[in-house]
């Protein structure tokens, strides 16, 4: 991987900016679209995002790396505390800008302690009101009204991720803001993660689609081997932890139907993802109690 030319010239940007809000507000839609490729996972169920993911917008006069943070949360395991972390560190030690982005509604009285830790954000802070295509335009005004008497906000933008209205007027304006610095990262590079965390968040995100109710909260995905097979399909073996017995039998389905389901599904999407063909091979396995499991949360990058 090469870099640019103007990548290291006097002039040129680079900064981290931060995408963080409550969950559902839309931040992993942003994020895709901002730059504009497939980097973090999006389901219309909360808390989707575990980690903090980076997404690198390049050009000739400037880097930006945007880092994809979990929902603001109350932690209730190891594993949200960790998750809890990571908020609490991208907004605060890693921003040379900050998004907030919030749906069109004024924000759950019990969550307001939740946005205490953006008071004392040295860095620029951008609101972007999201889902602005179904917003109320009062309700939209009130909710900007609300954030900007209560935190130091530097711009207001009135968006829509999913069409991608106003995105570009957010994105101008953090590249102003962003310090002059070389780039962080190669140009031609979009993420900081490597396929086998994809392959492990695409079959995520299917899990997401296809089942309901506590089953995509209580299940982690672990890539037991990656085999990139020259003239052949890569080699893929998966393992879905799940807390309790009863979600193995969930998962797995009547004559395996749903796992069968979820193999092809996530087997189609990663070689899409992938540019090339994979085969996936999927395990279920209890792991109880996971989301408290410190040795189990640390393999699998989760503390």
């Amino acid at each position: 991987m090469t870099e640019q030319p103007n990548a290291k010239k006097p002039g040129f940007k680079a900064g981290f900016v931060p995408i963080t809000g409550l969950p559902n507000a839309g931040k992993s839609t942003l994020l895709n679209l901002l730059c504009a490729a497939r980097i973090s996972i999006i389901s219309e169920k909360p808390q989707t995002t575990r980690n903090n993911i980076l997404g690198i917008l390049n050009s000739k006069r400037f880097q930006a790396i945007f880092v994809d943070t979990p929902g603001f949360l109350r932690a209730r395991n190891k594993f949200e505390r960790a998750m809890e972390h990571s908020i609490k560190r991208a907004a605060s030690e890693e921003g040379d800008a900050l998004v907030l982005l919030t749906e069109p509604s004024l924000p759950p009285e019990e969550k307001l302690p939740l946005f205490e830790q953006l008071k004392n954000i040295t860095c620029p802070i951008f609101l972007a009101v999201n889902k602005m295509d179904i917003a109320s335009q009062e309700k939209a005004k009130e909710t900007a009204a609300f954030f900007q008497q209560m935190l130091p906000i530097k711009e207001t933008f009135f968006i829509s991720a999913l069409h991608g209205n106003n995105v570009g007027k957010l994105r101008n304006a953090i590249e102003k803001v962003l310090p002059e610095h070389p780039a962080y990262y190669p140009q031609d590079q979009i993420t900081d993660r490597w396929e086998r965390f994809y392959a492990a968040e695409i079959i995520r995100e299917q899990i997401f689609k296809i089942f309901s109710k506590e089953v995509p909260y209580s299940a982690a995905v672990q890539i037991e081997s990656f085999r990139e097979m020259p003239g052949l399909k890569d080699e893929i073996d998966a393992s879905i932890h799940v807390a309790r017995e009863s979600q193995k039998g969930i998962i797995i389905g009547k004559g395996g139907r749903m796992l069968k389901q979820l193999r092809e599904n996530s087997e189609k999407a990663i070689s899409k993802f992938l540019d090339r063909p994979a085969m996936l091979h999927l395990y279920v396995k209890v792991t109880e109690n996971w989301q408290n499991n410190s040795e189990f949360l640390k393999e699998n990058g989760l503390l």
